[in-house]
């Protein structure tokens, strides 16, 4: 019965934004535009080098190497193996979904279990310091002392949420101690290809996610039901600000670069930075759609991830106030961040992105499916 309920849920879903596509076709194209701009202007540029990044430290071995000798740290702390620790730091360096992606690949190559990839989901998958720094600390709040404290906060939300995972679920190192494989080294012009392919594929799989989400809450907006939200949550917390840091609210657990952003015209709100450390630790759901790939490869649950997500959004949001109240930080009034201006006209902007596209579908190495003497379309044949 349950299943059904589900199935009927997801079809209503389904019927209603089909309607909304076909009664706001006008705001659709235009959140369809603003989201290929986002990912041309920004998310291309800067993932993909850390994708590609992330590849080679993996696959040539490096990344095991120096994870070695942090053993007893990810061991006492977070009850998981060394290989964890380049999870960890890739994932705090290259941003979301980077973490997520080194996970999955450090259990293909059998470097930690699935109970492992669990654990280390919960705290691995963090956003990057550009991106609290420059994106949120400077664009936003005008003041890079912001970042710098907004990144310090997850820092420390996501330390203590391996911690306590660690406390309430006990360790893992029964399952690693034993068999741990040595560390292998493959050459780096061997790994090269696959890896700048691959990365290139992960980049677009990640800006998809990011424009079907900027569609989704251009469509929420238009429908009147993000205003109807924000007014029935600004009604019970009466404030100069609240209507801002409500949608922003809104709009962050749906997206994170546009939630964020909305906070720039509530800068003089003491909670506008505990806001922005709560929306940057949770994430967004279209960084959870982005990452969800890479969980389903290493078979890691969605349920435990995203209450993780959540509570290291709150202890990083109360991190950032108790941090305030002992150093008050005074922060320029900020004017609403315009959107990215790109310098194709639409049409452009699409052929662009599809090419993008066709060209990773031509350099993967799964695009062929070949039939072989024992295999049938309609039966298996033993």
């Amino acid at each position: 019965m349950k299943r059904y309920g589900c199935i009927l849920a997801e079809g209503i879903a389904l019927v209603l934004l089909g309607f909304l596509l076909f009664r706001f076709p006008e705001t659709s194209v235009e959140a369809t535009r603003k989201g290929i701009r986002l990912c041309l202007d920004l998310l291309i540029p800067s993932l993909f080098p850390f994708f590609v990044l992330s590849s080679l430290m993996i696959s040539t071995g490096l990344a095991s190497a120096c994870a070695r000798p942090l053993e007893h740290l990810m061991g006492p702390l977070f009850g998981v193996g060394s290989p964890g620790a380049a999870a960890l730091g890739l994932g705090l360096i290259g941003g979301y979904p980077v973490g997520a992606r080194t996970i999955a690949q450090l259990v293909q190559r059998r470097e930690c279990s699935q109970k492992e990839a669990c654990r280390l989901s919960q705290f691995c998958n963090n956003c990057g310091p550009a991106f609290f720094i420059g994106a949120v600390g400077v664009g936003v709040f005008g003041e890079k002392k912001a970042g710098f404290l907004l990144l310090g906060a997850n820092l420390a939300a996501a330390l203590l949420v391996g911690i306590a995972t660690r406390v309430t679920e006990g360790s893992l190192r029964h399952l690693y101690s034993h068999s741990v494989p040595s560390v292998s080294f493959s050459s780096l012009a061997t790994e090269f290809p696959r890896c700048v392919r691959d990365g290139f594929s992960a980049t677009l799989g990640v800006c998809s996610y990011v424009i079907l989400f900027s569609v989704l809450t251009a469509l929420t907006e238009a429908s009147g039901l993000l205003p109807l939200c924000v007014d029935a949550l600004s009604s019970l917390f009466p404030g100069e600000y609240t209507n801002t840091l409500c949608r922003s609210f809104f709009i962050g657990l749906m997206e994170l670069s546009t939630g964020t952003t909305a906070l720039a015209e509530a800068t003089s709100s003491s909670l506008a930075l505990p806001m922005a450390a709560f929306l940057l630790g949770w994430g967004g759901l279209s960084v959870h759609c982005q990452s969800l790939p890479f969980w389903q490869a290493a078979g890691v649950p969605m349920g435990p991830y995203l209450r993780a997500k959540f509570l290291q959004g709150i202890l990083a949001a109360g991190i950032t106030s108790l941090a305030l109240l002992a150093f008050p930080l005074a922060l320029p009034a900020m004017t609403p961040i315009l959107p990215l201006s790109s310098p194709f006209p639409l049409r452009q902007e699409i052929d662009l992105l599809w090419g993008l596209a066709g060209i990773s579908f031509f350099l993967s190495s799964q695009k062929r499916m070949e039939k072989t003497k024992g295999t049938s379309y309609n039966k298996h044949i033993p």
